[in-house]
């Protein structure tokens, strides 16, 4: 059993604290930081929110040269696969391939191997399955 920093923003006086079972409890301090007392696996909190659905969002910039960003979120620990593909469904890389907290995420794709086209990303976690597609312009 132990205490962990979740998210902070600065400072650690605790300003309140509940307990919501006997191995699950939550502190906020002054300065938004959250802790988290447990015996279990520690989840993610991101900007003071709980993540509450699985999400993709558009890769930034679209159409790209030669990077972009792409952005997930996942509401509890799960596995997590994010995947480039071409418009023939040829796998061109791996982003992500593996067990994530819950939380918010970014990851950059450097596609400056790559010729220019349309794309596609695929996530899969749990039963949670999105694609989404890129341009990439040279």
């Amino acid at each position: 059993m132990s205490w962990s920093k979740i998210f902070t923003l600065g400072g650690s006086d605790f300003v309140s604290m509940d307990f919501y079972k006997n191995n699950l409890g939550w502190a906020t301090g002054e300065t938004g930081e959250i802790w988290k007392y447990t015996d279990e696996v520690t989840t993610s909190i991101k900007n003071d929110k709980v993540i509450n659905n699985y999400s993709l969002s558009q890769n930034y910039p679209n159409p790209f040269n030669p990077s972009t960003t792409i952005k997930y979120s996942i509401p509890k620990q799960n596995y997590v696969s994010l995947k480039i593909y071409d418009v023939l469904g040829n796998e061109v890389t791996t982003l992500v391939n593996e067990e994530k907290p819950a939380g918010k995420y970014e990851v950059s794709f450097n596609a400056s191997g790559l010729s220019s086209g349309v794309y596609f990303y695929r996530i899969v976690s749990g039963s949670y399955t999105a694609t989404k597609k890129l341009l990439l312009m040279k």
